[in-house]
């Protein structure tokens, strides 16, 4: 028997987020509190900054543009979920069927029901049309969504990750390797160091084993506004707000004194802490440069809300914003969820700015928050004596050049809160 070792040199194309592209994801998606804490604990391991955050004026006045208040209620993973839904897909029984898996969902995020179980619940789905809904519902945020055990979660967020091939493999077909910590097996299965080993296994040790589960704290939510628009006569201002926004106050002395050592590995520390702190300043104005981008395009597509013209919202959706501003939608995703504009009426979330359009307008394209306007226009100044049918309205509002079905308006009306005729009527 004879034994032979070839060697095999192999090009691979792929991407590969560096620590900084993570942290700056990271960053970006943070609203303004979690990101003060999270500053806070990147400074305890590096001496050469500081974090300074000014969150120390609640509860003033609404004359006053710093205002901050406790968030009425914490949005659940089935909005945040449907959200996303509803403003990047379109109206399509595929869109209904990732509706339906949606609300299959347990409180951590996994999808709990067989196939088969899904096929008796649901008509007219193939195995293809099935698959397809399960794939766009990994592709939401948070990742990890829709898993049907702890091995699919991890992977999806480590595929979302782009991570590299030794973890995906670590995920799939080492995953029982993995579990039982059976470390040489692995780096032999795997061909790592255990360096590498090492460095892989502490990436997956930070992955979620419930993702969702960040949307079923009871806990109470600050809202802290980082934009303000003010309207001036006939013009919108829009600017970032003073209060609220970290600032990383550089430790000039503590450099100088480290940065002139002698000691190799004290220079390598020091260099290494400055290149932190470095990339944590620039992902830092990367974001509210993103945030300021992104609600200089809402605003301008709101601009009839913003100056109190109308209380309808204009057709807008995630997509129509990243292409404009050539994002991605994710990005775009990640930066308004969490994140507040206050106004001289009211601080609003970015993300309540986007409505979605609405497929029963016959010529100028309405949005859904408009045509709910008009109805809600309809039922208030109809004769309480004499209340109009769905059907009446149905009629009033293709006069109007809305061509909207009977039971679509008996579905905005109820969501709208008005009740149905008979109960309307005095």
């Amino acid at each position: 028997m004879e034994l032979k070792q070839n060697l095999n040199q192999k090009q691979v194309q792929g991407l590969t987020l560096t620590q900084g592209m993570r942290q700056s994801i990271l960053i970006l998606q943070s609203d303004a509190i979690d990101l003060a804490d999270y500053l806070n604990e990147q400074s305890l391991s590096n001496p050469l900054f500081d974090v300074h955050v000014n969150l120390d004026m609640p509860f003033v006045d609404s004359g006053n543009n710093t205002s901050y208040q406790i968030k009425d209620e914490q949005q659940s993973l089935f909005e945040y979920l449907l959200d996303q839904v509803q403003l990047t897909m379109r109206k399509t029984p595929l869109r209904d069927l990732v509706v339906y898996l949606i609300e299959q969902l347990d409180p951590n995020g996994y999808l709990t029901v067989t196939d088969d179980e899904i096929y008796q619940e649901v008509d007219d789905i193939t195995p293809i049309m099935l698959l397809d809904a399960k794939t766009l519902l990994h592709q939401l945020d948070p990742p990890g969504i829709g898993a049907k055990n702890l091995q699919e979660c991890l992977y999806l967020q480590a595929e979302a990750d782009n991570s590299n091939k030794a973890v995906m493999s670590m995920l799939s077909d080492n995953f029982e390797l993995f579990v039982k910590h059976e470390g040489k097996q692995l780096r032999h299965a795997l061909h790592l160091s255990n360096a590498e080993l090492q460095k892989d296994v502490d990436f997956i040790q930070t992955l979620s084993a419930n993702p969702g589960q960040r949307y079923t704290s009871e806990d109470e939510q600050y809202v802290v506004p980082e934009l303000q628009v003010r309207k001036n006569h006939d013009k919108l201002t829009l600017s970032v707000t003073k209060y609220g926004q970290p600032q990383l106050i550089f430790a000039e002395e503590t450099y100088d004194k480290l940065e002139k050592s002698t000691d190799d590995d004290v220079k390598r520390y020091i260099h290494n802490k400055l290149h932190q702190y470095k990339t944590l300043e620039y992902n830092l104005q990367r974001r509210i440069e993103t945030i300021s981008i992104i609600g200089r395009c809402i605003v301008k597509a709101q601009y009839q809300f913003f100056m109190q013209n109308t209380k309808a919202l204009e057709p807008l959706l995630i997509r129509d914003v990243a292409q404009k501003l050539q994002l991605s939608e994710s990005t775009v995703s990640r930066t308004i969820n969490g994140k507040y504009i206050q106004t001289d009426f009211g601080i609003y979330e970015l993300k309540d700015f986007f409505s979605r359009r609405s497929k029963v307008t016959v010529g100028t394209e309405k949005s859904v928050d408009q045509v709910k306007v008009k109805i809600k226009s309809i039922l208030e100044n109809e004769n309480r004596h004499k209340p109009l049918s769905d059907q009446k309205i149905s009629n009033m509002l293709v006069n109007d050049g809305l061509k909207i079905a009977r039971r679509t308006v008996a579905k905005y009306r109820e969501q709208l809160g008005f009740p149905a005729t008979s109960r309307r009527r005095i």
